[in-house]
């Protein structure tokens, strides 16, 4: 079924493809580029997304919401420093609202190139799963097309089924911290793959950071069902 849907979109795109040239998700400027990410991006705005800071300048701005004995998070990564509102984060919104599947895989790519000397030598990645209901309305979970393009460029197993999504909870875009953890408490559980990750360390995939509050909530999930560590990473840090 998987296989089907990804040649339907490939399909999809060819025909809009004919009909219109590819423009930036970010300027709208006409591309050329056939392979990469710059099919998606063109270099200029590429190459002025801000930088994320540090894995550890991230660690510890985590501590500013829990304490150490509530962050399940051994350590966190991001690629980009986004806010939210600027034309920047229409590269987020195209992955996530506008089902540009193969531009999240292209993304995972560049994240684990990009970062693999940060990441932690994991055993298993687990993307962020979202409710069946939010599925079948979007199509597919942007946090899997980004976790797919990871996993094929550190070469590590992919479980998307590890965990899943209970609970189908509002947005946490207008929540503030409190709210946030508060909305995500208890929602993820075991899915189809979790005796995959006992004993694993894994990383944990998302498209987003602000607070930490889902990737955190599913790594509790996952050290429950027998995960050595967790780490996370995400495509931007939300400001």
């Amino acid at each position: 079924m998987q296989s089907f849907r990804q040649a339907l979109r490939e399909l999809c795109e060819l025909g809009f493809q004919l009909l219109a040239p590819r423009c930036c998700c970010i300027c709208q400027q006409a591309l050329k580029a056939a392979t990469g990410i710059e099919r998606f991006v063109c270099r200029t705005c590429w190459d002025n997304l801000p930088v994320a800071p540090s894995p550890e300048t991230l660690y510890n701005e985590l501590l500013n919401f829990f304490t150490p004995d509530d962050l399940a998070l051994s350590g966190v990564a991001a690629l980009f420093s986004l806010r939210e509102g600027t034309p920047a984060m229409r590269l987020i919104y195209a992955v996530k609202y506008y089902g540009l599947w193969d531009l999240g895989v292209e993304l995972g790519r560049v994240v684990g190139s990009a970062l693999s000397h940060l990441l932690p030598d994991v055993d298993g990645i687990v993307p962020v799963p979202i409710h069946p209901a939010r599925r079948r309305e979007r199509g597919y979970n942007q946090a899997e097309a980004i976790a797919s393009g990871l996993a094929q460029v550190c070469h590590r197993p992919l479980y998307s089924r590890a965990l899943r999504r209970r609970v189908a909870t509002p947005s946490q875009t207008r929540l503030n911290a409190v709210e946030r953890r508060r909305n995500v408490v208890g929602v993820f559980t075991a899915g189809d793959q979790a005796l995959c990750v006992r004993s694993k360390t894994i990383l944990l995939v998302d498209d987003v950071l602000t607070t930490g509050s889902t990737l955190n909530s599913c790594a509790e999930a996952l050290l429950e069902l027998g995960a050595r560590r967790v780490f996370a990473v995400a495509i931007a840090k939300a400001m």
